[in-house]
């Protein structure tokens, strides 16, 4: 096919005018600044300006030569038209096998024949049955031809609508070389194996309408911007049926770069302000119908004239949410940047292939997340098992096994035979302060009954100040964290029963007793617990809530469903429950009990309250949650949040009222601080509690909207803002 053959199909399509005497002039600028030296920044001036190129017969020469500005220069021919920057002869050989019907066919060749069947719908208009099945076999062979010569391209529905266009202006041979690099040069993004590029390219849109109109893109933010697939993934020729304008608005992209195609859009979308603004921003699936459609008719040179100025004054590079930075290295919309620069046939190849590449890392990276997500908690409990085995195992072998359990029995003896004797001592009536000398102090008799004595009054045994053995003390001096005196001598350590089984050594009795305590304080908790917490309490109370949080919270949801079908459990509620209740009573201890140590020690380098004593202290104000949560499943949620809060309440008071006498040791902001974090951890943890278990209000289903009309990466996702807290919370506790 040759340009006459060309100049006589195109003439089909346009009515013939007589020129008017600015388009003569036009042409011949056009003309002229296609004449070697070729002047191509005037070419882009006179692409953009008013009527772009004029007529097809200037753009067979010069919008080609937009395409073609990268084939090297032992291409260029003194034959042919000089604005393709090649002759049809030389280019067809050279990057166009004439030998791709022997090739092997492609695998989206049966989606090409289907498309291609539904081609040339609105233009052109003047043309019989079968000028238009000539058409269509034509366009059949140039695409089979791109496809073939070069395999790894995937198809997408809406390629056959750009290829039209430039089979109407060029004829076959033409459209061949410029389909070809079109997909490689222009549109690589969208014949990547998937849509994932062609979706990034969608998220500039918001940074450029927050650059331009920040009130218009706060009202469009819950609307994802999947709208815009179809026209850009197919350059408009899919949304305009016009055949002059579409071919001007290929003058105006073809002659800057590929990120224009979103600048032109975010016009579109600015110039339809005061629609937009009408339809409630709750309304997004409303919103992303009304946008997805382009208004007709288009004022294409209004839109192209600001969407140059926007592109000027908010070029990508300065786009907000450091959107561009974003953007892949190998995206056609950064190796388009530079106009005068653009990449070889050769050179776009092997971009396609690096970011191939990179499409694969990402998806494995996202696979492997989503794995890691679902497998997060037994993965965590495994890892941490793991970790305590090598540990221990590791300790044993370089003998620093024993350090911990001698560090820490220390601690534990120190703490409650200071804490035992001095109440002791008090209950008899001691109340001399003896102040031990910071020199050397050489052990005398005197010395040694008072030691004897000491022991004496802590199990009320008669002290032997004879023997000097100390097999026959009551308290071995390497008793490790016994609650009670020991008489053996034996080591506990961490990975032994023993050495747990001694948390736990306390009755019935003392346990309700102390519940009681917890519920009516009458006296510090601390003078409860009388040197020996316990455990065995806190573990139950903590386990009781638990269950009865998912009772309740159970029948809570039944209560607030709908009937119309059968209800069904929420065993998350009980994982979720497990995870809040016993996440707050063994960890947030720790937290105080470290902040104690740092901050609080006395003078003599202790602790005024040990780790255990934190973990009862906690377990045992949780006792007053077992009614609470008994109570709040009533269907008044107004009184649910009464319950609550007066649980808050008790069980907060008897914190501070424990913990005040213990944080008071520090200095006044410290104390203040820390106190503010108890209470402020103890609300969380009922605020938790009653949005997550007694919300009288059935959860709603996150709305999902389905756009089709660009394919199947068109999706809209809409969340209800106002249960965007209660999702967090349910993220964290695995519910």
């Amino acid at each position: 096919i040759n340009n006459a053959t060309a100049n006589e199909k195109s003439d089909t399509l346009q009515v013939r005018k007589k020129p008017t005497p600015e388009a003569s002039i036009k042409t011949d600028r056009i003309l002229a600044a296609c004449e070697e030296p070729v002047e191509l920044d005037a070419l882009i001036l006179l692409a953009t300006s008013t009527e772009g190129l004029v007529n097809d017969e200037v753009r067979r020469k010069a919008c080609t030569f937009s395409l073609a500005r990268s084939i090297p220069s032992k291409l260029m021919e003194s034959t042919g038209p000089i604005l393709l920057g090649y002759d049809y002869k030389t280019t067809v050989e050279s990057i166009i096998s004439q030998a791709w019907r022997s090739l092997p066919p492609h695998k989206d060749e049966d989606q090409v024949r289907l498309d291609v069947d539904r081609s040339f719908v609105y233009y052109p208009k003047n043309e019989n049955d079968r000028q238009i099945d000539r058409r269509k076999a034509e366009l059949s062979v140039v695409i089979t031809e791109v496809l073939r010569s070069y395999p790894m391209l995937s198809y997408f529905q809406g390629f056959h609508d750009i290829v039209q266009v430039f089979l109407l202006v060029l004829g076959v041979d033409g459209a061949a070389i410029a389909a070809a690099q079109l997909s490689l040069q222009r549109i690589r993004d969208f014949m990547l194996p998937s849509l994932s590029a062609s979706v990034a390219q969608l998220q500039l849109l918001p940074a450029i309408l927050q650059a331009v109109d920040n009130e218009l893109c706060k009202h469009l933010s819950q609307t994802q911007p999947f709208f815009a697939l179809a026209a850009t993934l197919t350059m408009y020729a899919h949304e305009i049926q016009e055949y002059g304008d579409i071919a001007r608005l290929f003058d105006f992209l073809l002659a800057h770069s590929a990120v224009v195609s979103l600048y032109f859009f975010a016009v579109i979308v600015l110039s339809r302000r005061d629609e937009l603004l009408e339809i409630p921003a709750s309304e997004p699936e409303m919103l992303h119908s009304v946008l997805s459609k382009l208004p007709k008719p288009l004022d294409l040179e209004t839109l192209i004239s600001k969407t140059t100025s926007i592109f000027e004054q908010f070029p990508p590079e300065r786009l907000p949410r450091r959107a561009w930075t974003k953007v892949s290295t190998y995206s056609v919309l950064k190796t388009t940047r530079e106009i005068n620069h653009q990449p070889s046939l050769s050179e776009s190849v092997e971009l396609f292939e690096k970011q191939v590449t990179q499409l694969r890392k990402e998806q494995n990276r996202e696979k492997l997340m989503k794995q890691i997500r679902q497998y997060r908690q037994p993965a965590r409990n495994i890892g941490i098992a793991v970790f305590i085995g090598v540990f221990s195992f590791w300790l044993r072998r370089t003998g620093w096994d024993g350090y911990p359990v001698v560090w820490l029995r220390r601690i534990w003896q120190t703490t409650r035979l200071h804490g035992v004797n001095m109440r002791v001592m008090a209950n008899r009536g001691y109340d001399v302060v003896v102040d031990v000398d910071e020199h050397e102090h050489v052990a005398s008799p005197t010395d040694n009954a008072l030691c004897a004595y000491t022991l004496y009054i802590t199990d009320n045994s008669p002290p032997d100040f004879d023997d000097a053995n100390p097999r026959n003390s009551k308290i071995p001096p390497d008793a490790p964290f016994s609650s009670q005196p020991s008489n053996t001598s034996s080591k506990r350590f961490l990975w032994t029963i023993s050495f747990y089984a001694q948390f736990f050594d306390v009755d019935t009795s003392a346990v309700l007793h102390r519940c009681l305590s917890a519920l009516i304080p009458r006296q510090p908790f601390l003078d409860i617990l009388d040197g020996n917490p316990d455990l065995y309490g806190p573990f139950w109370i903590a386990t009781t809530v638990v269950f009865i949080l998912f009772l309740t919270g159970t029948i809570s949801q039944y209560l607030a469903s709908h009937h119309d079908k059968a209800f069904v459990y929420n065993f998350k509620l009980l994982s979720g429950a497990a995870g809040l209740v016993y996440g707050y009573t063994g960890v947030i201890p720790v937290a105080l009990w470290g902040a104690l140590k740092w901050f609080g020690q006395t003078a003599a380098g202790e602790v005024g309250m040990t780790l255990v004593e934190c973990w009862a202290l906690y377990g045992y104000a949780n006792v007053i949650w077992i009614p609470v949560a008994l109570i709040s499943w009533s269907p008044v949620n107004i009184l649910n949040f009464g319950f609550v809060a007066i649980g808050f309440i008790i069980s907060a008071v008897f914190l501070v009222r424990n913990l005040w006498p213990v944080v008071s040791v520090t200095e006044a902001k410290v104390s203040r601080i820390l106190l503010l974090a108890v209470v402020g951890l103890h609300a969380g943890l009922a605020i938790a509690i009653k949005i997550l278990f007694f919300a009288l209000k059935p959860r709603k289903m996150m709305a999902l909207t389905v756009s089709y009309s660009a394919g199947p990466a068109a999706k809209h996702i809409k969340e209800d803002e106002g249960e965007k807290g209660e999702k967090m919370l349910r993220t964290i506790l695995g519910m």
